[in-house]
């Protein structure tokens, strides 16, 4: 059996930082186990995984 919620293609993003700065370092990775486990061993006060990159925005405004 197939799972079809799963896309090959897909890239996680682990983003971690603080609730006063924001997203400050973000770890991409295309396996959502390792994704999960690198949030899972964060020390920072936030951090979760997306499929976004919240950074990219800020990147691309700088070039």
């Amino acid at each position: 059996m197939t799972n079809t919620n799963t896309n090959p293609t897909a890239k996680y993003y682990v983003c971690e930082g603080s609730a006063n700065a924001g997203v400050t370092k973000v770890t991409p990775t295309d396996d959502p186990g390792k994704a999960l486990s690198i949030a899972q061993a964060s020390t920072e006060k936030v951090h979760f995984v997306s499929t976004v990159n919240p950074l990219a925005g800020e990147v691309d405004d700088e070039v």
